[in-house]
C-alpha cells in the first residue's frame, strides 16, 4: 500500500518512441504523410505542423496567430519532422504526441484566444434551404473538371474545399446538421472574382455565392469574433535529435 503522504506521478506525455526535428533550407514545402505509426512533414512551415497537431485547419492561417516566419513568405522556416511509434494508435494520439515533439525540441508554447476578423459566414438565403438529404453516411467529393459533386456531405466540413477559393476564414452559420449531395461549380461565375489579393491568389467569394444560391445558401463577409491558438513562442533551431 502506498504510504498515505505520497504524492501522485503525473502523468507522462504521451511520446513517440523515435523522432526527428530539423530546419530545412529549401523555400518550398514537399510532402505530408500521416499512418497509423507515423507522421511525417518534409519542408513545411511551422504554422501548418502546429495546426495538424492541435487539429485544427492545416491550410488556415487564420486560425492561429504568431510571429510571421511561421507561415509562407518571406522570411518563412520551414522545418523536416518525422515522428514514429512501435505500434498503431488513433490519429488523435498521433497529434498529441507531436505538441510533446514540438514543445521539447522548439520550445513551442500556445495558449487559446479570440480575434475579431473578417469571415466568409455561409447561412441559408431568405427562401430557405433547397439541398437533398442524403442516404450516404459518409462524405465523399469527386471532381470532374470543374465541378464539385458532394455525397453525404456536412455544411460544418465545406469549409475543407472552400479555402482553396476564399481567402477568409470559412464559417458554416447554417444551423443544418444533416448530410445533403449537391454539386457546386464556381469557376462559371469566374467574372465575379476579386482581383488578387496577394501572390496569384483570386477572391473567389462573389463566385462562391453565386453557386451556393441554388442551394438556398448564401456567403456573406461579415465581422466575428473567432477562438484562435495563439503561439506565444517557438524557437527557428531546433534542439539537436
Amino acid at each position: 500500500m502506498a504510504h498515505a503522504g505520497a504524492r501522485a506521478q503525473p502523468l507522462a506525455s504521451p511520446a513517440f518512441d523515435v523522432a526527428s526535428v530539423k530546419a530545412s533550407d529549401e523555400l518550398h514545402g514537399g510532402d505530408f504523410h500521416v499512418t497509423p505509426t507515423s507522421v511525417s512533414f518534409d519542408r513545411f512551415p511551422l504554422g501548418f505542423i502546429i495546426r495538424w497537431a492541435y487539429g485544427l485547419h492545416q491550410y488556415q492561417a487564420f486560425e492561429t496567430v504568431g510571429p510571421s516566419w511561421l507561415e509562407p513568405g518571406l522570411g518563412c522556416i520551414r522545418f523536416d519532422v518525422v515522428g514514429k511509434v512501435n505500434s498503431p494508435v488513433p490519429i488523435e494520439q498521433l497529434r498529441l504526441m507531436l505538441r510533446t515533439l514540438l514543445r521539447e525540441r522548439l520550445k513551442l508554447s500556445v495558449h487559446t484566444g479570440t480575434k475579431e476578423m473578417t469571415v466568409a459566414a455561409i447561412s441559408v438565403a431568405k427562401d430557405g434551404s433547397k439541398l437533398h438529404p442524403s442516404a450516404d453516411g459518409d462524405m465523399t467529393v469527386t471532381v470532374e473538371g470543374d465541378d464539385l459533386h458532394f455525397k453525404g456531405a456536412l455544411l460544418s466540413r465545406l469549409d475543407e474545399w472552400l479555402y482553396q477559393f476564399v481567402p477568409y476564414l470559412v464559417l458554416d452559420e447554417t444551423g443544418l446538421q444533416g448530410r445533403y449531395d449537391f454539386d457546386l461549380n464556381f469557376w462559371r461565375y469566374r467574372d465575379l472574382a476579386d482581383a488578387p489579393l496577394s501572390g496569384n491568389r483570386i477572391d473567389l467569394a462573389p463566385a462562391v455565392n453565386k453557386a451556393l444560391q441554388p442551394l438556398g445558401l448564401k456567403l456573406e463577409l461579415k465581422r466575428r469574433s473567432v477562438e484562435v491558438l495563439i503561439i506565444d513562442h517557438a524557437e527557428k533551431v531546433p534542439i539537436p535529435n
